[in-house]
């Protein structure tokens, strides 16, 4: 959809950027594990005020993946099973990393690789939890067991 906007960020300084602005750009890119966010495809529109750190986190708080995806599947929308584990499992860790007080830079390492070769951490709990379930168990038994396989993990950041 076309937008309004005055230019990419890449034309301005960083000190343009509201931190809380940031944030919200950091929740959407978390919860669809964006991996290609750079200043050319962020879109500036001046005047706006984005003060407001407690809303964005009561924001996160009320994040319901299940909710979510129920609302695209009414509308048509429906997700392939991989891309809706893959939200299921990007929302609870900006949730769960959010409730720890992890910064997005925080929870964005937990999600990206060192390097090709190297798992991310989020990569290596998914898989463990896939190595854990039997064959056959049911998408919320597998989510449960990556739920409790994060708090494990992350709470080795904390």
């Amino acid at each position: 959809m076309f937008m309004e906007n005055c230019g990419s960020c890449e034309y301005m300084g960083l000190s343009a950027f509201p931190v809380e602005e940031v944030h919200k750009i950091s929740v959407l890119d978390i919860r669809m594990a964006n991996a290609d966010k750079h200043a050319g495809n962020i879109l500036v529109n001046k005047g706006q005020d984005g003060r407001f750190v407690p809303e964005t986190v009561n924001y996160i708080k009320s994040l319901d993946a299940e909710e979510d995806i129920a609302l695209r599947n009414f509308y048509g929308w429906n997700l392939p099973s991989g891309c809706a584990r893959t939200f299921r499992v990007s929302t609870m860790l900006l949730k769960k990393g959010v409730e720890k007080g992890f910064t997005p830079f925080s929870i964005g390492n937990i999600m990206c690789r060192e390097n090709l070769n190297k798992q991310s951490v989020i990569e290596e709990v998914v898989q463990e939890a896939d190595d854990l379930v039997l064959p056959g168990s049911s998408e919320a038994a597998f989510i449960e067991t990556v739920s409790q396989i994060m708090d494990r993990r992350l709470g080795l950041f904390a």
